[in-house]
């Protein structure tokens, strides 16, 4: 795929979160050791996440190392090796290899498989930062999905600090952005009362924006950060919607809701908010 190689360098605060997941996300990345999930579907933006935190973590006092396939984008001060399956150095092997240097960070660009998966789970409980990504539709299901994938709920749930689960939806163009009053199907979907009024946004279309309405792209984030309730509550059920609910109750916004955000803000369409709801329903 054609990436840009300066995307890498964009900071946390540049990511689109809201003020509270930067501070989630701030709290997860603390974490000395213990793993770190970012999920998604491919082309969700999971990469550049995953090396903004790299980044965020990047100290000349740290030995940080991955294992990529391939490697993105290259990074000062880090250690990143190619998977490369012909000559047998598959995600597993290499993080096999990695942990023989004692590193403090490893990032693992994605837990394909269950011996991966164990290798993972086993080093981030055993002083090491790890960093992956999963395919699933929201937080809670990445934490099943490492259940499902052979690794003991009680490991997963001693292991895992956090998950990031995010999508990426089309920002209005705004230079043909325009204001309309939202009926009452779409106060319905935003949680709204059928009488409050609400001011929502799309792009009329124009020569900027090749007559699409849209121009760029925003990330849309659910960040569950896993204390010892959840912890307790992965141990005992597969069930991720009882992850989630407890998730929620303890103020984790989903998809559906972050995206909610952005459009109440003008920023995305109620079109774009109806893909989020739909994979978030699935």
């Amino acid at each position: 795929r054609i990436l840009d190689r300066s995307n890498y360098k964009i900071g946390k605060d540049n990511l689109g979160m809201s003020s509270e997941n930067i501070k989630n996300l701030e709290n997860i990345i603390s974490a000395p050791h213990g793993i770190i999930l970012v999920t998604g579907p491919t082309g969700s933006g999971k990469s550049t996440t995953l090396y903004t935190i790299l980044g965020e973590l990047n100290d000349i006092n740290k030995n940080i190392v991955t294992v990529e396939d391939p490697v993105e984008y290259s990074m000062d001060g880090i250690n990143q090796v190619n998977v490369n399956s012909k000559v047998g150095l598959t995600f597993a092997a290499g993080l096999r290899s990695i942990l023989r240097q004692d590193p403090d960070v490893v990032m693992v660009g994605e837990m394909r498989d269950s011996e991966t998966a164990e290798i993972g789970i086993r080093a981030a409980i055993t002083g090491h930062l790890v960093l992956s990504t999963l395919h699933t539709n929201d937080a809670p299901s990445s934490v099943i999905r490492l259940i499902d994938m052979g690794v003991e709920p009680f490991l997963v749930a001693t292991a895992i600090k956090g998950v990031i689960a995010q999508r990426l939806v089309r920002r209005i163009c705004p230079s043909c952005k325009e204001a309309y009053e939202g009926d009452e199907a779409e106060r319905k979907l935003l949680n709204l009362n059928s009488d409050d009024k609400v001011t929502l946004h799309r792009g009329k279309g124009c020569a900027s924006c090749n007559y699409t309405g849209y121009s760029g792209r925003l990330g849309v984030y659910e960040i569950m950060n896993v204390d010892r309730e959840i912890k307790d509550l992965i141990i005992k059920s597969n069930n991720p919607e009882e992850l989630k609910d407890e998730a929620v109750k303890k103020g984790m916004k989903t998809l559906s809701d972050s995206c909610r955000e952005l459009v109440l803000k003008g920023e995305t369409t109620m079109e774009e908010m109806m893909k989020i709801i739909f994979m978030d329903n699935l």
